[in-house]
């Protein structure tokens, strides 16, 4: 790639240098003497060896086209050189002629005459020494002459030298454009008089130097008729008549003057008639009021400026410096409190260049201000400009600096005359641009590919590109900017230069160039839009529409790899287009979570690459998500909760994901059901388990957690169903059937289509009472929590019979069982495969509440007459506690527990001790006041209990709805604190909803509500949390027994550990 740039350098080079390559002579011809010999006669001496003439008269030599010829003769006996060679289209490099001794010598002569007699078109240059003086003549052609003729002194013999300059001068032809007189010695300056009209005829001479020397002689006529001279220069001279100056040809003609004379102060008065006089080089001088020139101090490149042709001065306020290195001159008026820019004064040479930084300007003059129309350079940055107008510019800007001002728009007339400025400031101007205005898009569009890069970061900008992109050959396409402030480079013009064999190769580097430049916060003057409080994205169009008041990012169909930088908060209804692009996830690649991601209400993201949309990274006010034809394989929980919460709000398409049909994410299985019915079928018909379809109520999916053998999993809990509907018959595997929390009272039917294919059978909480038929291959059966009673020996012989030979699990907690003398073989049962059944120290007795494992036969067949006499005083002791338990039993039981008495009868058994937790305590963050009775009273209370609440047990970082699940699934009970800004939030009514379904299986109540005072009732919440605060009851922070109450609810598990130990201490 480099390569390919170099070789495209060197033939624009190549192209625009107009090299000339010249024929030039390597070697004098070989017959020059027989050519001598034939014009001086055959009694002459010349020799020629290797390029070496020699003669009685001189020597001349020809080494790599410099052509050195020596007079060895003192006396001039006659022009005895000839052709060097037999064409005449040849040319040297240089012509050096030595040996001439004396100042009247006749071989003094001009570059023309040799190369007459060497037969030469041209020399690059030609040299003559002399003793006392070294004359240069440069681009010498036969035909003019040279183009300059130099004068260097060697010594300082002013008559001979005076004499030679004069004579040399008239015999050079009257084409030469500069002559320079020098004398390089500082210690003396030697006297040259220059005569009247030693440059007569030299009408084209465009430069006269005189360097070191006390120049005399010089009069009004001496430059008489130089009507192209305009630049004459007095370097350390002395000069003791300045009378010349008043010649009417110089006083028309020059343009640019040195005085450095070293004899006296130089009145600037005098070139009060010089009209074209444009710059003046002086040391020593006295001022002119109204002197048009630019004064100028030697070797200094900026100069002193006092008025302008348009009969105007520099403006008080403001300071005028004329920089001749670029010929312009600034006009500075930076930070002088104006409110108006002044008349300003137009230059006699180049260009104006306004800095009018840090004022107080409300507006733009008009072009009728005197001065202000030439200015080419104008810099307004730091005003309180609200509005710019072709009328208020002028008229041929190349830069404009408008920077950090009120500027929110640019009419059409405005942005047509932008076009021809070269350099376009405006960073800091907060622009809105509307729909409807696509000239200001195309502007500020076409703008944004204009990439520049703050100089002090493009190194490690371009070192950040090589390692990642391998892109550092990008820093050859940026250029230096003239103020070294930053380099630049145009996207569309290095995607022209490499070629467009991978156009999507150079699209992506582009791309990563870009985000590197944003990472390194490297962009120069960024393009910050009103409504984003930063640029528009990269490649998007960016508009805000009038009549809807909503903003629109469009990024559609730019293969775009990165999710666009949106750093601040958008306060406004904004929708965001990325359709068809490239993009993964819905963050930059180093997972920069942006504040600006979190105000999109409206996201369009089909035809990407999306791999997961996690809940921390979804909008809080979305209402419409589209993320069709993605890579999307399910939905979590958290992020399903947040939808169904937002289900009257927030319109979300899913369809064209390759979702998985996979158990865990059954939650969301649900919720695409409800509502993409169509995608659903099509997720359960790719998995190909089943040409059945799903019972409308339930939701099917596959269990992979044993990859050897998947299962077909039906899960109808919690549709208050009255009976199972048909089922799918798996083509392979098995199938799990899930009926919980529905109200079922009969037995599934053995016919039932699907049913002797299940191997998990799920039938808690439900109304059965009695079992019928069991699937022949079952291997695990939950009946917990329904109205069983006893199980007849068939049904315990078909179980005892799967145990033995597949270890089947079962559930039976929940159930009202019969401790009776009459179900002894069921106590047997349960004792004898306790390993096999879930919790069986939870399987009670109904009435008793003892547990059946640690009830013997002896205990419920006793003899008649201890059975009869037992029964008599059990029921007169039953009958009288139960009329005083039933009356009195909430505070008898909450006393016994307060004061430890009877504790084995007041507190209660806990299914759930190896929890990490006693309580969650969820709050709103509004009211974490409240929370330190609650840490004093159940921490630090008589009890200790242990608390999980989320500013002091939540890791930083993690996801709110998994912190909330896990403290949940944590913990024995939860307690909601229910205030006004409870129900306000919309976490805590998240949390209430996860806690509710959370410990709706559980039997026991774990979800504890204390309700505050200032909640007058439960209209903010949705139906379902509106439903359970009727239909419950919860505990009033106000009441008198609060804490007693409060503390009776909590878990009971360090009482029961306590009452065990002191039985056990008993026995």
């Amino acid at each position: 790639m480099s390569s390919q740039i170099i070789f495209l350098f060197v033939l624009i080079f190549i192209q625009h240098s107009g090299i000339h390559c010249a024929k030039q002579l390597d070697n004098i011809r070989k017959d020059y003497c027989e050519i001598y010999f034939g014009e001086i006669g055959e009694n002459s001496s010349c020799s020629i060896t290797d390029n070496i003439v020699t003669t009685e008269d001189y020597e001349m030599s020809l080494v790599f086209s410099t052509l050195k010829i020596n007079w060895t003769s003192p006396v001039f006996h006659g022009w005895n050189i000839y052709k060097i060679s037999n064409e005449t289209d040849y040319e040297l490099v240089k012509i050096a002629v030595h040996g001439i001794r004396s100042a009247v010598d006749m071989r003094i002569g001009p570059g023309v005459h040799y190369l007459g007699l060497l037969g030469i078109r041209e020399s690059v240059g030609y040299d003559i020494y002399l003793p006392s003086l070294v004359i240069t003549e440069t681009d010498v052609q036969y035909a003019n002459g040279p183009q300059i003729l130099t004068f260097k002194y060697v010594t300082g013999d002013s008559s001979l030298n005076s004499m030679i300059t004069n004579n040399y001068i008239r015999k050079t032809m009257n084409d030469t454009k500069q002559i320079k007189i020098h004398n390089p010695n500082t210690f003396e300056k030697p006297t040259l008089t220059m005569e009247e009209n030693v440059f007569q005829g030299k009408y084209n001479m465009t430069a006269a130097t005189f360097t070191g020397l006390n120049v005399e002689g010089l009069t009004t006529k001496t430059f008489e008729n130089l009507t192209s001279l305009s630049r004459l220069n007095f370097d350390n001279v002395v000069l003791k008549d300045l009378s010349f100056l008043r010649s009417s040809t110089l006083q028309e003609s020059i343009t640019y003057c040195v005085m450095n004379v070293a004899n006296k102060v130089v009145d600037l008065k005098i070139f009060d008639n010089f009209t074209n006089l444009e710059t003046i080089e002086v040391n020593r001088y006295k001022t002119f009021k109204n002197f048009t020139a630019f004064i100028c101090e030697p070797y200094k490149s900026h100069c002193k400026f006092t008025f302008g042709i348009n009969k105007v001065a520099c403006p008080f306020q403001c300071s005028c410096t004329y920089d001749r290195d670029n010929s312009r001159l600034e006009i500075n008026c930076w930070r002088q409190n104006l409110t108006t820019i002044p008349s300003l004064p137009v230059p006699k040479k180049g260009y104006s260049v306004l800095v009018f930084q840090s004022n107080r300007l409300a507006e733009l003059p008009y072009k009728s201000l005197e001065g202000y129309k030439n200015i080419k350079s104008l810099d307004v940055s730091y005003n309180q400009l609200t509005s710019l107008s072709v009328g208020q510019l002028p008229e041929s800007l190349y830069y404009l600096d408008i920077r950090h001002n009120n500027i929110t728009t640019l009419s059409p007339q405005v942005v047509e005359y932008l076009h021809s400025v070269s350099i376009f400031n405006q960073f800091g101007n907060k622009w809105i641009i509307h729909c409807d205005e696509y000239y200001l898009q195309d502007f500020f569009w076409n703008k944004a590919k204009l990439l520049r890069i703050i100089a002090s970061k493009f190194d490690a900008i371009m070192d950040y590109m090589e390692v990642s992109s391998k892109g550092s050959y990008l820093s050859y396409f940026f250029s230096e900017h003239i103020d070294r402030l930053y380099l630049e480079a145009n996207e569309d013009d290095i995607i022209g230069a490499l070629g467009s064999s991978d156009i999507y190769f150079d699209l992506k580097i582009m791309e990563a160039l870009n985000h590197v430049i944003w990472l390194f916060s490297g962009a120069y003057d960024k393009i910050i839009l009103h409504h984003l409080n930063t640029p528009c994205p990269y490649r998007c169009v960016c508009c805000f529409e009038r009549q809807t008041g909503e903003f629109f990012i469009n990024c559609q169909n730019l293969t775009l790899d990165f999710y666009p930088t949106l750093p601040n908060s958008i306060p406004y209804n904004t929708t965001l287009y990325l359709d068809a692009n490239e993009i993964t996830k819905l963050t930059n690649p180093e997972n920069i979570i942006v504040t600006g991601h979190a105000s999109i209400q409206k996201l369009h993201m089909s035809q990407n690459l999306l791999r997961e949309l996690p809940l921390h990274l979804f909008p809080e006010n979305i209402t419409y998500l589209d993320v069709r034809n993605n890579l999307l394989k399910y939905l979590d929980d958290g992020v399903v909760a947040f939808l169904e919460y937002r289900e009257n709000l927030t319109e979300i398409e899913l369809s064209g994901n390759p979702w998985e049909c996979n158990c865990r994410a059954k939650s969301f299985l649900s919720y695409l059901r409800k509502h993409e019915p169509i995608e659903y079928e099509t997720v359960l018909r790719r998995v190909n388990i089943t040409q059945d379809e799903c019972p409308v109520d339930c939701i099917c999916c596959v269990d992979t957690s044993n990859s050897e053998l998947l299962t077909l999993m039906i899960d109808c809990s919690g549709k208050e169903l009255r009976e199972i509907p048909p089922l799918p018959t798996p083509t392979y595997g098995q199938t799990t059937l899930i009926f919980e929390r529905n109200n079922l009272e009969k037995w599934p039917s053995s016919l039932l289509p699907g049913y002797s294919r299940v191997t998990r059978l799920y039938l808690a909480n439900n109304r059965l009472s009695k079992i019928d038929q069991l699937p022949e291959k079952l291997m695990h059966l939950d009946i917990s929590n329904n109205k069983f009673s006893a199980l007849d020996d068939r049904v315990r012989g078909f179980l005892q019979k799967r145990m033995n030979s597949s270890q089947m699990k079962l559930s039976l907690f929940g159930n009202p069982w019969t401790c009776s003398c009459k179900e002894k073989d069921f106590l047997a049962f349960v004792k004898a495969q306790a390993k096999n059944i879930a919790n069986a120290s939870a399987i009670q007795c109904s009435g008793t509440g003892r547990s059946l494992i640690e009830i013997e036969e002896a205990n419920i067949c006793p003899s008649v007459l201890i059975y009869f006499t037992s029964l008599a005083v059990s029921l007169l002791i039953i009958a009288v506690s139960t009329n005083v338990f039933i009356c009195f039993r909430q505070p008898i039981m909450i006393w016994f527990y307060e004061h430890e008495i009877c504790l084995s009868l007041a507190a209660r058994r806990e299914l759930d001790e190896e929890k990490k937790f006693d309580a969650f305590l969820s709050f709103t963050h509004k009211d974490e006041e409240l929370v330190e009775e609650f840490v004093d009273r159940l921490e630090n209370g008589k009890h200790k209990f242990r608390l999980c609440f989320y500013l002091r047990d939540w890791l930083v970082g993690e996801s709110i709805p998994e912190c909330i699940s896990q403290s949940v699934q944590g913990s024995r009970r939860i307690i909601i604190l229910m205030t006004k800004n409870f129900l306000q939030s919309t976490w805590g009514r998240l949390e209430f909803r996860l806690a509710l379904h959370a410990t709706s299986k559980d039997r026991c109540k774990r979800l504890i509500v204390v309700l505050y005072p200032d909640v007058e009732n439960f209209d903010e919440l949705d139906s379902e949390l509106r439903a359970y605060m009727v239909l419950n009851t919860y505990l009033d922070r106000n009441n008198p027994n609060f804490w007693s109450k409060l503390i009776y609810s909590m878990p009971h598990t360090r009482h029961m550990k306590r009452s065990r130990s002191d039985a056990e201490t008993m026995v």
